[in-house]
């Protein structure tokens, strides 16, 4: 073996092992696993790990939905619970954090039946979503809804980012300027000092931070909503509903910053399904 480092020194052992296998496998006429094979190292290991990983959290939650929706007399759904954990729901989060947290990927098909929940709630989810993905989640709430069912969305919107371009003397938008040089953009304000513009460097940070795709105002979500047969769209303030399945929700789990902060910053509407 010639003198290389140690890790490439395995990768060509790893390597000729898996050229004689695949020439064993030519030798035996074994073309379907010699496929297999071939389509497996294409994969890198992480991607491989995780898929593994996904298959198991999808056996398990599929025991926790069954047991769910088997005891539910008004069965309702929560997309990307969080630490958010409300009792009485079917919570479900793309990364469970906890046992009882069923593994739910907003992106693709959900496995459920049509027309089984009477409500829906997601809560700071929706803009971190692709814009297909997002169009996804709409269209299967709008399968799983249950007829006059109600979604309810909550997410950060445009018109907080205008109020801090605008208004940023406002006492809640100056609080929260400063709040957020400090713990979201200190290499900013090391850099930049005394300054009455940090407004448009925590805008900027907020549109490109913690995965966010798509901030909307309510009338492009409003608009995006009624492209997927959703009905009767309103919006509501934090904690308020005229349902009393949906009241009481928003925030919980939001111990990062002042409840004052998540109240300015969030949009939150309900939307029916006909």
């Amino acid at each position: 073996m010639p003198n290389i480092p140690y890790r490439w020194s395995v990768y060509c052992q790893r390597y000729t092992s898996i050229t004689q296998l695949l020439a064993t496998l030519e030798q035996q006429q074994l073309p379907a696993m010699k496929k297999k094979l071939i389509d497996l190292l294409k994969i890198a290991p992480f991607t491989y790990y995780q898929n593994a990983k996904t298959r198991v959290k999808r056996a398990k939650s599929k025991r926790l939905i069954q047991s769910y929706l088997k005891q539910a007399d008004r069965p309702m759904l929560n997309i990307g619970t969080g630490v958010n954990v409300l009792k009485g729901w079917l919570n479900t989060d793309l990364y469970p954090q906890k046992p009882e947290v069923v593994y739910l990927d907003a992106s693709i098909k959900f496995p459920f039946e049509d027309n089984t929940f009477d409500h829906i709630y997601s809560e700071h989810i929706f803009e971190h979503l692709y814009f297909e993905d997002s169009c996804n989640m709409l269209a299967e709430c709008y399968r799983v809804l249950k007829p006059n069912g109600v979604m309810r969305l909550a997410l950060p919107h445009v018109g907080f980012l205008q109020g801090l371009y605008n208004n940023q003397e406002d006492k809640v938008n100056k609080a929260y300027i400063e709040f957020a040089k400090k713990y979201f953009i200190p290499e900013q304000t090391k850099v930049v000092g005394d300054s009455d513009h940090y407004n448009i460097y925590v805008i900027n940070n907020f549109y490109r931070n913690w995965g966010h795709q798509v901030i909307h105002s309510y009338e492009t979500l409003k608009e995006l909503v009624e492209k997927f047969q959703f009905q009767q769209v309103e919006r509501k303030e934090v904690g308020e509903s005229d349902l009393a399945d949906l009241q009481g929700l928003d925030g919980n789990g939001r111990a990062e910053y002042p409840p004052e902060f998540y109240k300015v910053q969030t949009l939150i509407i309900e939307a029916r399904k006909g």
